[in-house]
């Protein structure tokens, strides 16, 4: 049977009397917001320079890239995972809301060429090269391949969200039927699943774990993508929970399974997470070796970063663990939600611990410059997300099945 044929039967059965008028939640004043933010920004970014504070600027925008780029790309790697667990029951409002935040990934391929201007900064090889590692970490090598892989991911991740929005895709999604997802989407999933997980371990070492060139870690990049995954969920349940009062109601967020979905989801990859941060911690730890424990005693045990580790656990795995063990938290979208907004700071800050002790020891530097990059970083986002926004918005009005709670 075509394609066209199963979508005409698909609709015919389960979706006869869906229309999808197109719903614009956010517009005009968003975009404003989001421009003055970004404004704001440039900004900061310009005076810190002009102010002699190379060191903030650029160790503030590496962390942003980071976190942005990590939400951005965890979340369609979200959707990716609903397609290969034949995740049907997820509905397409949860599919399109997965897909948000795609095009910052074009956002972030940009402004990683940035870090070209302060990798003299940032990066400690670039002035004092590591003759063992030289043939690794170098300048043109590590732009070279970092820039290939991420320029990679954005481009897989734009057609699989095209395909994913396809007519043939959501008529698999309302298809009752036992069968497979349509074959691009069958072909290009996995694909984009394995590099991911490939391509995000080499930016954690190429990015993170050679700003500190002497420490090492074999399960950092698996740590590194999982914490990227979780933050993409954490994004798309806070956005959310937004939604469900910004649109008409009986739209799809006011169903209790989607938030049920999102918290079990929140809650299994908050366990995850602090299973590798564990398993990481443990080798390291019982190896007792100095040139593998000295990054995590400036981090956990050093003035003044272990509080802002510690916050980073309870954000990230103490309270999310505490409170969503309820089925009744997980379904109330304010109790989620404010989980889902601990989290994304925790993320943020986990992002912040894992850059800035290497740059600054011995104290933080978070000011009003950092802050005024945060918010430019925040306002590209937005403004970068803006469609996204509004496709989810139409997919939750238009009345799908998403299936019943347990």
């Amino acid at each position: 049977m075509s394609v066209e044929a199963k979508t005409a039967k698909a609709r015919a059965r389960d979706g006869a009397d869906i229309v999808y008028t197109p719903v614009e939640v956010v517009g005009i004043k968003t975009t404003v917001v989001g421009a003055i933010l970004v404004v704001l920004g440039v900004i900061g970014f310009v005076t810190g320079l002009a102010r002699g504070e190379a060191l903030t600027v650029w160790g503030g925008y590496l962390v942003n890239l980071l976190f942005f780029l990590s939400v951005a790309q965890g979340a369609v790697i979200v959707s990716a995972s609903y397609y290969l667990a034949q995740g049907r029951w997820a509905g397409t409002t949860q599919f399109r809301l997965a897909e948000t935040f795609t095009p910052f990934l074009w956002v972030g391929f940009v402004l990683f060429w940035g870090l070209y201007f302060g990798r003299a900064v940032i990066f400690p090889w670039v002035l004092h090269p590591i003759a063992q590692k030289a043939a690794w970490l170098n300048t043109p090598f590590l732009f070279a391949r970092d820039g290939l892989m991420l320029f990679i991911m954005a481009l897989l991740s734009t057609i699989f969200v095209r395909l994913s929005r396809g007519e043939a895709a959501r008529a698999w999604i309302l298809s009752n039927d036992i069968e497979f997802p349509p074959s691009p989407i069958r072909r290009i999933t996995p694909v984009l699943g394995i590099l991911y997980c490939f391509f995000y371990s080499f930016l954690a070492v190429d990015l993170v774990m050679s700003l500190a060139p002497l420490w090492r870690s074999t399960l950092f990049g698996w740590y590194f993508f999982a914490a990227a995954f979780w933050s993409g969920i954490v994004t798309m349940t806070f956005t959310a929970v937004i939604l469900r009062s910004q649109l008409k109601p009986g739209n799809a967020f006011t169903q209790p399974k989607v938030f049920h979905d999102l918290g079990k989801f929140i809650f299994a990859f908050s366990v995850f997470w602090v299973y590798l941060l564990f398993a990481q911690y443990i080798v390291i730890w019982y190896g007792d070796i100095p040139v593998e424990t000295f990054f995590l005693v400036q981090r956990v045990h050093h003035m003044p970063w272990s509080p802002v580790s510690l916050a980073c656990a309870i954000l990230i795995f103490v309270i999310p663990f505490l409170v969503l063990l309820s089925v009744r938290a997980k379904k109330t979208p304010g109790i989620l939600g404010a989980v889902a907004l601990l989290g994304i700071i925790g993320m943020w800050l986990e992002r912040y611990v894992l850059v800035e002790p290497s740059l600054s020891l011995d104290a933080i530097p978070f000011g009003p410059t950092q802050l005024l990059i945060t918010l430019g970083f925040l306002g590209a986002f937005i403004l970068s997300s803006i469609s996204g926004i509004n496709r989810v918005a139409t997919a939750a009005c238009a009345g799908e099945p998403i299936g019943e709670d347990e």
